[in-house]
């Protein structure tokens, strides 16, 4: 009687597992019919009796993608104005920091002064001859060619007051008429 059990209770089993079979090729063709549809006609059959769990979810799935606004390869104008907002306003934050301002201060400071020590360069339209004086107090007579492009330390009136690089004595310092300075070449 038991064996008889046991037969009865196999063979529910296989009837149970032929019968979903069943159930869910018939549920794929169903779903493959529907999802031929245009996506508005599809939402009437959403809750379709022939269609099993996941074939609803794939359905559902095939609506929203149908519906689905696309993506746009680029930003829309306002989201690109919007963010550059915020960045603008992040960077005008980080632009006032106090320590960002004085590290600013600090650096304006060290420009001028290498703008300051730094001369600003003229040409000589003819040879120019003028006295070059040592840090040391020696002065040397010395021709400076004409084309040739010297640093200008300062200007007065009539005079250009220029400096030399001798490398066994350093810089030596003198005075050359303005005139004879290409009056192109801005000057301080």
């Amino acid at each position: 009687m038991a064996r008889i059990v046991d037969d009865r209770l196999r063979g529910a089993e296989e009837a149970e597992r032929a019968a979903a079979r069943r159930v869910g090729k018939n549920s794929r063709v169903r779903l493959t019919e529907l999802l031929r549809l245009a996506p508005r006609e599809r939402m009437a059959h959403l809750e379709d009796p022939a269609l099993i769990g996941p074939d609803r979810v794939r359905l559902r799935r095939s609506i929203q993608a149908a519906f689905a606004k696309p993506r746009r390869r680029w930003w829309p104008r306002g989201q690109i104005l919007a963010r550059g907002r915020r960045l603008g306003i992040a960077l005008l934050r980080g632009a006032l920091h106090p320590a960002v301002l004085a590290l600013l201060v600090i650096a304006g400071g060290w420009f001028e002064l290498a703008r300051r020590a730094t001369p600003q360069i003229g040409r000589t339209m003819s040879p120019l001859a003028t006295d070059l004086s040592e840090q040391r107090g020696f002065v040397t007579t010395y021709t400076i060619p004409a084309n040739s492009w010297v640093p200008v330390e300062r200007l007065e009136r009539d005079l250009a007051w220029v400096r030399m690089w001798e490398p066994r004595q350093g810089y030596l310092r003198g005075a050359i008429w303005r005139a004879g300075l290409d009056p192109s070449q801005p000057a301080h």
